[in-house]
């Protein structure tokens, strides 16, 4: 592999527990964002050192803007902007000319087990079903990227996503932590953090497939509050399936998750 893509969250990031600390008005958020640069360095230099030319780095958590340009290794580029106009969200920059994409410091899906578990917006949604089935934002960002022909080689974090990674993605996964409940971690020593890893990324630089995906595709957005589903109902293409649930669809799944991205932004903003 030459060209990789990589998504980085924050929750699933070694060293980093708290939800409190997540957002840029917790007193230690400087330092859950220091390990989370940290950590897509140490995967920058390890793809590197494992002969891939060329890496792409897109932040995806909260306003997806916790990178900093100038603590990034220089060889990687970079998407920057506000995450409210990022079409693809935690995917933008994503297209067909990459060969695999990694999900760093990801999480368990909202009401499972695992560290800071939630979909995509905690606070609002409760639940997303693609085409029938229950995904979080491992299964839903996979999608996006399969659309492309780029096949998700790796993702990364505590051991309850990793059940979900084995259900979602299929893929190679680094555990860098122990979940003990919702707020606790046992995180391994940064030592064994950097062999899991550098084990790992060997493995998953192997993987040679393209991925194909289907044309057609329904997603269901569940709510935790009926007021939400109310509200986007009232846009073009949404429609309500019950009180807290509305329904999208699209021909192609670009599409879709364009929309998804759309109606939730919609919501925060305004419901």
């Amino acid at each position: 592999m030459k060209k990789v893509y990589i998504s980085a969250d924050i929750e699933g990031i070694w060293g980093n527990s708290n939800p409190a600390y997540t957002a840029k008005n917790g007193y230690l958020y400087p330092e859950y964002c220091t390990n989370m640069m940290n950590e897509v360095n140490l995967v920058i230099d390890l793809l590197f050192q494992n002969g891939v030319e060329e890496v792409l780095v897109n932040d995806g958590h909260g306003n997806m803007d916790n990178i900093l340009p100038s603590k990034l290794d220089p060889r990687a580029a970079f998407v920057s902007g506000n995450g409210a106009y990022k079409e693809f969200g935690m995917m933008e920059g994503i297209d067909d000319s990459f060969d695999g994409a990694l999900f760093i410091g990801y999480h368990s899906r909202c009401n499972s087990p695992g560290v800071m578990a939630h979909t995509i917006w905690g606070t609002m949604v409760r639940k997303i079903v693609v085409d029938g089935k229950e995904l979080g934002e491992s299964g839903v960002n996979k999608l996006l990227a399969n659309e492309y022909g780029v096949p998700v080689i790796l993702a990364s974090g505590d051991s309850e996503y990793g059940k979900q990674v084995q259900e979602e993605l299929g893929c190679v996964f680094v555990e860098t932590k122990k979940t003990l409940n919702n707020q606790v971690a046992l995180c391994c020593s940064l030592n064994e953090l950097k062999n899991r890893y550098s084990t790992s990324i060997k493995e998953a630089l192997k993987v040679d497939e393209k991925p194909t995906l289907s044309s057609f595709h329904t997603m269901d957005i569940t709510f935790h509050h009926s007021r939400n589903a109310d509200f986007v109902a009232r846009m073009d293409n949404v429609e309500k399936m019950d009180d807290c649930t509305v329904r999208i669809e699209k021909e192609s799944y670009k599409d879709l998750y364009a929309l998804m991205r759309f109606v939730i932004k919609v919501c925060n903003a305004y419901a």
